[in-house]
């Protein structure tokens, strides 16, 4: 059943019209708060300059810096900050075949724009509450080859995109336009019966012509995909119409929703969410107004303007340097007939509430904590200090990391895993994989990810403490921990790879191997402990006998 394709730009202009508020609030922060997000309502020119009033970037650099912070420690290219394990931990087989898979979806990751394009996201995300960025396999080329074709991803711009969620919380509608021209509507859907208006510019030679193209993703219905076939079966439409003529350019699917929506923080009820840029903005707007009122202060100041009487002055008031100008004082001081004017402010004042106004802002971004506690002095801390002091941010930073890993990290692993599961871009799986139903568990070895997961471990070194004076008298305390259990949580938790790990047939072996080395040396002792009071005994044995001859 073919997508009603006017029905898809109905629903796009009530999705649109439900979220033009937030949408005219965030443009109203742009200009302090991220500059390079300007035009969210309105249209605009490509090279249009985008800080036309902002006097103070503090917000601007606070919410950089805290976009690239939390993009540093949870997607760092530099690190194994992801991966999967299956249920069963004690498969050593599956463990490797995951850790296989994550390399090759980490590679996927570095090959593609997925650095470039995640932190743009993040930046939308931490202002203005919401990020959206969309991922899925390269189209086919005249140079592409069998199997995964690589990943491209593409961060959508706050304003350009509206949704709903699922039943589970979660993102599973997006709608966003994009401006493409005729000659990349025409290469992109080769095959596809192009709208008149896109094939009249092709065909007069105006491939340059530019067209708006609505991409709508949503859940199809059971009744929908009963009677198709393809792609047009899978459960997510993926739908490409022209919205002038409003005619569908072309339908395929997803088997998984293909995109990242993640909030940082949400008003119950509402799609949309809101970020620190909202607790910033009243603190942020004050500030543009006192700097823009005090930088007024300082022309006045620097060049102020001249009072003079008015039948003193002959000709024109010269101020440039060097310029002479003729008075006639009528006999009086020329301090009397012309003088600077004296604004009487107090700049003091307004540098004090200028400061307080900074380090709210930066608090709202986290900004004081994270420069104060990644700051180092060798002479001073050590590095059990500075790892506790990164877990102290880190444990800062947590509430709202708990649902950037569902709604981000989470979501666009399972969708990388998803896609090149599919395109065969992994080994075969081991035969325990489909036995198991295929589940498995999405996990993260980043800084903030440890950091929460820190706590038991810390938790079993104070137990450790505790009761370390107590052994000697009660040595049954330690009864109450497994040993092999201990281990492999702090393996868990420190995120060390099964590649370097033994599985527990191997445990038990090398322990079997251990006891029966063990017992042989004990019975080489033992005999050997015997020989020497043998060879005590028989000088004594030898008297014996003797004695009896006699």
């Amino acid at each position: 059943m073919s997508t009603d394709a006017k029905a898809t730009c109905k629903r796009h202009d009530a999705l649109k019209s439900e979220a033009s508020t937030h949408w005219k609030h965030c443009e109203e922060m742009t200009e302090f708060m991220a500059p390079t997000r300007s035009g969210i309502i309105s249209k605009r020119s490509p090279g249009q300059r985008q800080n036309r009033t902002t006097f103070d970037s503090t917000a601007t650099a606070a919410g950089e810096l805290f976009a690239n912070f939390i993009a540093s420690y949870t997607i760092n290219p530099s690190q194994q900050w992801g991966g999967m394990r299956g249920k069963d931990l004690q498969d050593d087989e599956m463990q490797e075949w995951f850790e296989e898979a994550r390399d090759r979806v980490l590679t996927d990751f570095s090959n593609s724009m997925f650095y470039g394009e995640a932190p743009e996201m993040l930046v939308d995300w931490g202002n203005f509450g919401t990020g959206c960025m969309v991922s899925d396999e390269l189209p086919f080329s005249a140079t592409s080859q069998g199997g995964w074709r690589g990943s491209r991803y593409e961060t959508i711009m706050t304003g350009r995109f509206v949704g709903a969620d699922g039943p589970d919380g979660l993102a599973d509608t997006l709608m966003y336009e994009k401006s493409m021209t005729a000659d990349q509507i025409r290469k992109r859907w080769p095959e596809s019966t192009l709208p008149g208006k896109v094939q009249r510019a092709i065909t007069e030679g105006k491939p340059d012509e530019k067209f708006t193209i609505l991409h709508a993703v949503y859940p199809r219905s059971g009744e929908d995909m009963r009677y198709a076939a393809g792609a047009r079966k899978m459960p997510y439409a993926s739908c490409w119409i022209e919205t002038e003529s409003k005619s569908l350019i072309h339908e395929s699917g997803y088997s998984e929703f293909p995109a990242v929506i993640p909030r940082l923080m949400r008003t119950p009820g509402e799609f949309l969410g809101r970020g620190r840029g909202h607790l910033a903005y009243p603190d942020t707007w004050t500030l543009q107004t006192i700097k823009r009122m005090s930088l007024e202060d300082l022309a006045l100041k620097t060049r102020p303007p001249i009072l003079h009487r008015h039948d003193s002055v002959i000709g024109t008031l010269r101020l440039t340097p060097g310029g002479p100008t003729s008075i006639n004082t009528h006999g009086l001081p020329i301090s009397d007939s012309i003088q600077a004017f004296q604004t009487g402010s107090h700049p003091e004042v307004t540098a004090i509430k200028e400061e307080e106004l900074r380090k709210s802002i930066r608090q709202m971004y986290f900004v004081d904590q994270i420069l104060m506690l990644m700051e180092v002095n060798k002479s001073e801390m050590t590095a059990f200090e500075f790892a506790k002091k990164m877990e102290l941010l880190f444990r800062v930073v947590g509430p709202i990391y708990g649902r950037l890993r569902k709604e981000f990290l989470e979501r666009i692993w399972h969708i990388k895993f998803v896609q090149m599961f599919e395109a065969r871009a992994f080994p075969d799986p081991p035969r325990q994989f489909f036995e198991q139903g295929a589940e498995y568990d999405i996990v993260f070895e980043n800084p903030l990810e440890r950091a929460q997961r820190s706590t038991d471990v810390d938790a079993l070194g104070l137990v450790a403490q505790d009761i370390a004076p107590w052994l000697p008298i009660y040595p049954q305390l330690t009864d109450w921990l497994g040993a092999d259990e201990v281990m492999q949580m702090i393996l868990r938790t420190r995120g060390v790879s099964a590649r370097v790990t033994n599985s527990r047939e191997q445990v038990k072996a090398t322990r079997a191997e251990r006891e029966a080395q063990m017992a042989q040396e004990q019975a080489l002792a033992q005999a050997g402990q015997m020989a020497e009071a043998a060879g005590h005994a028989a000088p004594m044995l030898a008297a014996l006998q003797g004695g009896r001859s006699r």
